[in-house]
């Protein structure tokens, strides 16, 4: 089967905010804000792009990616669901996020998810085309460390 990514819109809040749910008592169990609202929050954000992740027509993630100033961008969550872990889909999915936004990433790894970290240093080390990976001191109390690194954009010939 394929993997694919599509926009996930604003009147798909309900439907993302029952991953957001699970997500957060995974990631960040002292998370306070309600799934609905964090949904919410993040679908209006003029500065966030949100991600479905499929395999084929199964729904099997999410990823949100947050755009900073001077061309930057953050991970800031990525999920796949437990049941369609350990296939090489967060790699697959990873590898093509990253390929559509050429330039300087950084992200933080919750310190609530050993997996998180396992996983994220293996898939980044494997993306041909990123360069200067760089791990780093968390960004918040939250997270255990940090990963910088940039993305060459695909030459088309």
């Amino acid at each position: 089967m394929s993997l694919s990514l599509s926009l996930i819109l604003p009147r798909e809040r309900g439907r993302f905010a029952t991953l957001l749910a699970p997500y957060a008592a995974e990631v960040a169990p002292e998370c306070r804000i309600p799934p609905l609202e964090r949904a919410g929050q993040m679908l209006n954000r003029k500065d966030v792009t949100t991600f479905w992740i499929h395999e084929g027509s199964t729904r099997v993630g999410f990823a949100i990616v947050l755009n900073l100033p001077d061309d930057r961008r953050e991970f800031s969550e990525f999920m796949i669901l437990p049941q369609h872990r350990r296939k090489g889909l967060g790699s697959q999915a990873a590898a093509l996020i990253l390929s559509e936004f050429p330039g300087y990433w950084r992200m933080g790894i919750s310190r609530h998810s050993a997996s998180a970290a396992a996983f994220w240093g293996t898939c980044l080390s494997l993306i041909p085309n990123l360069r200067n990976l760089r791990e780093g001191a968390p960004f918040t109390d939250h997270q255990v460390k940090s990963f910088t690194f940039e993305i060459n954009g695909v030459t088309h010939g």
